[in-house]
């Protein structure tokens, strides 16, 4: 079968092109029994039940990360993106091999930030780190490359993961993949995605940012409208992430740690607010559900669902 260049294809109504393109495609064509077994097993599935668990259990009828789908994590800088999706790799490793490639953060940053939250402290000790490092092993793996890279090295890493047993595979973050300030290129790139997720029967999650708010500041909670791109990212993506970090929270937390009087309002913040908002933006699969979960900040950079509940630890290290 010979490969069509892109120049034959720009006058799609060209009926020549059209009898090209329909041998090309015919083998795309097909009846139920190309994939009847895969049908038949997702007919029996519950989908609400199927995929990966967030480490909350409250959580675990709302949304689910599911293999052969994309996730995307956006919010504005500073906002702790990547410290929620880090807590979830670290949990989903106890039950699947995970990967992570974290442009931003050094390796020995993030094993550092899963450690902590794996323990639920500022400092672990050095005997727990080996004890999280025994445990890690063949559960976690890092691509150990900082800063920008291209798409073509980005996707390698993405099916390199994959050969190692990875069911999640997180990249932080996608403006440093190269792509995001073409819009053909990020479609394109995105598009990569979805065939990898699907193909590879792994859960892609993809840290991005939003757009500055043209009003308010830190504030300000962003919406599926105010992702970075042309569309094309919340458009396919299956599972939108909005996270909020509360930052008026925690200026009140940090006056009255000081011992700093408070305010009606601030005291009001307190009482009714969470420490983070965890926004399920759109989710196309299982429960549908959309909706904002609460979140509230331990020691370790961790999260718990309730803020009188005990830190999560995870006891089998």
């Amino acid at each position: 079968m010979r490969q069509i260049q892109q120049s034959e294809v720009e006058d799609f109504t060209d009926k020549d092109l059209q009898e090209v393109y329909g041998k090309v495609e015919d083998l795309d064509v097909v009846d139920i029994n190309a994939f009847r077994e895969d049908f038949l097993d997702h007919l029996v599935t519950d989908a609400a039940q199927s995929g990966l668990q967030l480490p909350w259990a409250e959580t675990s009828d709302l949304v689910r990360l599911r293999m052969g789908e994309v996730s995307v994590w956006a919010g504005i800088n500073g906002h702790m993106k990547s410290t929620v999706l880090n807590q979830c790799l670290t949990w989903a490793a106890s039950k699947v091999p995970v990967g992570l490639a974290s442009f931003e953060m050094s390796v020995k940053d993030t094993a550092k930030l899963m450690c902590m939250q794996s323990a639920a402290s500022d400092q672990p000790s050095r005997e727990y780190g080996e004890r999280f490092a025994n445990w890690s092993k063949d559960k976690i793996f890092w691509y150990r490359i900082l800063g920008g890279v291209q798409p073509i090295q980005c996707l390698g890493a993405i099916v390199a993961m994959a050969k190692r047993g990875c069911k999640i595979v997180a990249i932080d973050n996608l403006q440093f993949t190269g792509v995001t300030e073409d819009i053909q290129r990020e479609r394109l790139f995105f598009n990569q995605l979805m065939g990898l997720a699907e193909a590879l029967d792994i859960h892609i999650a993809v840290v991005h940012h939003v757009r500055k708010p043209e009003r308010g500041g830190d504030e300000y909670v962003p919406t599926r409208f105010d992702v970075r791109g042309g569309g094309t990212i919340t458009d396919q993506c299956h599972l939108l992430m909005i996270v909020w970090h509360n930052k008026k929270r925690k200026e009140a937390l940090n006056k009255r740690m000081y011992g700093i009087p408070l305010n009606e309002r601030e005291n009001e913040i307190l009482e009714k607010q969470s420490d983070l908002k965890l926004v399920v933006a759109k989710q196309r699969h299982g429960t549908g559900f959309e909706g904002t979960i609460g979140l509230y900040q331990t020691s370790g950079r961790a999260f718990k669902k309730t803020e009188n509940s005990r830190a999560l630890v995870l006891e089998e290290i």
